[in-house]
């Protein structure tokens, strides 16, 4: 998975098209699983499938913005990291409390408030994670695609976010920097 934010100058938008170019060739060889951009165009991440990190660093090095020097930051983070962060008890997850009754990153228990998740809505948001369809999930729990979609929006709006290629950063907290993953491994 990488998150990346991007300078915010006049190349951005004149380098767009072939940014966007890239990504769909990308795609259609089987590399970019599932992508997205965020905060106006300013960001955005991808879910791209790289055997080694330096397949995903020429993937990424070959993308117009990073040519044209467009690129701040980035982050990247192996996405069965994420899962199996996000299938921690949810009170493990930086910054976001846990259903109620569970205990928080202090150990005290309080009371809910809207910004937290219910336990179900962590079981949808980790097979969200995991790339199941809506649905897909709907068939796990017995329940209409419809009834997914409307768990899907309250977890948007608690979160803050607005795109699945979000979800992840939403709950995990920020992400190494791309040397980290690295140093790491």
């Amino acid at each position: 998975m990488v998150d990346r934010e991007f300078r915010d100058d006049d190349r951005l938008r004149r380098t767009l098209p072939a940014h966007r170019t890239y990504w769909r060739r990308m795609s259609r060889l089987g590399v970019l699983l599932h992508g997205g951009s965020w905060r106006e165009g300013c960001g955005e991440m991808l879910v791209v499938k790289a055997a080694t990190r330096g397949e995903l660093q020429q993937v990424l090095g070959e993308d117009p913005y990073v040519q044209e020097h467009l690129v701040l930051e980035t982050r990247i983070r192996a996405l069965e990291a994420l899962v199996e962060a996000a299938e921690q008890p949810p009170a493990a997850v930086p910054g976001r409390p846990g259903p109620a009754g569970e205990s928080g990153p202090a150990g005290e228990a309080g009371p809910r408030t809207d910004t937290q998740l219910s336990a179900h809505e962590w079981r949808v948001a980790r097979m969200m994670l995991a790339g199941l369809t809506n649905r897909q999930i709907a068939e796990r729990f017995a329940v209409s695609p419809r009834a997914v979609e409307q768990h899907i929006t309250r977890i948007y709006r608690k979160l803050s976010i607005s795109r699945r290629a979000q979800l992840a950063v939403a709950i995990q907290g920020d992400l190494p920097r791309a040397g980290e993953l690295a140093a790491a491994g």
